[in-house]
């Protein structure tokens, strides 16, 4: 008569423990592999959201009122951490898409904190018909009055090329439409996952 002999408690949790370290072996590369494929796919969001923002802004540019002496204006401007918070304003017919007088196009970052608590963070857009940019305070403009074009961003850099070697960009700009302005916008966790897109855009 043969005697059956049982598992030990020790050697069944040997067992469960080399079972999960094969476990853990085996599906590593492929938590990293999933890891890597969701990071690929937030930065490629990231960027065709920031491309779109760009050619938004391209698009309010070039409908500009050209005969109008005081077409564009750049305020320049930084945050506490030191990054770019640029403001742009356009004199544009872009508003008669809307059925609303031309005006001024202003984009501008608004940072929520102390003082927009209940505003999301980003870029925003407001339309201001029957303005010209010098009849605009943009520190008075309600972000709630605003379009959030693009939330996250923490990055708004607008500057106007110069062929001066010793300036090659003009921070701060009132006057006609130059033959192109540079953009750079960023967004994304400061100096972490930060994505930028820079443009040139030209102008006929």
């Amino acid at each position: 008569m043969t005697t059956r002999r049982a598992f030990t408690l020790i050697e069944i949790l040997v067992a469960v423990l080399l079972t999960g370290l094969l476990t853990g072996l085996a599906l590593a590369p492929v938590a990293v592999t999933v890891r890597r494929v969701v990071e690929t796919q937030e930065e490629y969001t990231d960027i065709a959201a920031l491309s779109r923002t760009m050619n938004f802004i391209a698009r309010d540019l070039n409908a500009a009122m050209r005969l109008s002496p005081n077409v564009l204006t750049i305020k320049d401007h930084e945050t506490l951490g030191g990054n770019d918070a640029d403001v742009l304003m356009t004199m544009s017919s872009s508003p008669t898409i809307q059925n609303l007088p031309a005006g001024t196009i202003t984009y501008k970052t608004i940072e929520g904190g102390l003082l927009h608590d209940d505003t999301p963070s980003g870029l925003y857009r407001w339309i201001t018909p029957g303005a010209e940019p010098k009849d605009i305070d943009p520190d008075k403009l309600n972000p709630e009055s605003g379009q959030l074009v693009l939330p996250g961003v923490n990055e708004f850099c607008v500057e106007v090329p110069t062929n001066d070697r010793e300036d090659d960009n003009r921070k701060e700009y009132t006057g006609q439409l130059p033959a192109g302005v540079f953009i750079r916008i960023g967004r994304g966790e400061k100096d972490n996952d930060n994505h930028t897109i820079e443009s040139i855009i030209a102008f006929p």
